[in-house]
């Protein structure tokens, strides 16, 4: 484990407490219990501290998860196609707050950030906050993770660069093209803004893999194989988003508005959803679905 990448995460990877995270950890700890390892919070609510209005986002990470589920079907699904995507709310002083989880298990998330598709790795070598963790040595753990995430995803996107390389066009490429590789609504200036709203951060993992000057002399090596992978990528990413869709109409309460509250969200289209649609998503789904892609709404 390079020393300097492991420092740089480490210090990057704080914990973050308020009243509202405090009772969001209350709850999960009461579902999953002693399988429970850590919860990680990432996204844009934990960059801004701003809840209202809007959806948390967390990891649950558990140690095994026939364990963390009493539904057989929970844990089938999760490990046949991880991860599992709950909905949670709580409430304080009257005012109720949203999240939604994503439950992996240790093991699944250490293979995901060393796998082809970069579903878990470019996830996982963005900026995150602890609010809840085991004991130490799973935040040492997760320190492991990131810095494998980074390496995985600067790995893979190093020889896709084009012209001469800096850690922007590396960052800003290199999360386009994780966001091609899924059923994504954010529109593609998005990336930019994420590279410069945590410019320190990614700056500091790219020049702690490569320094600058070795930077120049990889790009090129293999461009034709390393954008074939890409195309790769794309391809089994939308088939794998479509099938996390279906799974997640099982376990997601009102997952299809959840689904066009984002998509409007971040491309200004509005969804409408029937109650036929809202009932019987996988079967009425495809039309909506077809049309958004089609006019290039989520990609």
């Amino acid at each position: 484990m390079n020393d300097a990448l492991y420092q740089h995460v480490f210090s990057n990877l704080q914990y973050q407490q308020d009243a509202v995270l405090d009772k969001f950890v209350e709850e999960l700890k009461s579902k999953f219990q002693d399988s429970l390892l850590s919860i990680v919070f990432y996204g844009s609510c934990m960059r801004t501290h701003e809840y209202d209005n809007a959806m948390l986002d967390f990891y649950v990470i558990v140690e095994d998860y026939s364990q963390a589920y009493s539904n057989r079907w929970y844990s089938i699904a999760n490990t046949l196609l991880a991860p599992n995507v709950f909905y949670q709310q709580v409430q304080i002083d009257g005012r109720i707050y949203r999240a939604k989880y994503a439950v992996v298990s240790k093991s699944a998330l250490s293979s995901g950030v060393k796998s082809f598709h970069p579903y878990f790795w470019a996830r996982f070598t963005q900026p995150l906050a602890l609010i809840y963790v085991d004991h130490e040595q799973v935040k040492k753990w997760l320190v492991e993770v990131q810095c494998i995430a980074a390496s995985t995803f600067i790995h893979s996107i190093i020889n896709v660069v084009e012209g001469e390389i800096s850690s922007e066009k590396l960052w800003v490429k290199g999360l386009q093209l994780t966001y091609g590789a899924e059923l994504r609504a954010e529109k593609m200036q998005r990336a930019s803004l994420i590279y410069h709203s945590q410019r320190a951060f990614y700056d500091g993992l790219t020049f702690n893999i490569f320094p600058k000057n070795q930077l120049d002399s990889l790009v090129g090596k293999a461009k034709l194989f390393a954008s074939l992978k890409w195309k790769l990528r794309k391809i089994l990413g939308k088939f794998l988003s479509i099938l996390r869709l279906m799974k997640a109409t099982t376990t997601f309460v009102n997952g299809v508005d959840y689904i066009a509250w984002k998509i409007e969200r971040h491309t200004g289209e509005e969804v409408i959803v029937s109650e036929r649609l809202r009932k019987y998503p996988l079967l009425y789904g495809w039309p909506l679905l077809f049309k958004l892609y089609k006019q290039g709404k989520i990609r």
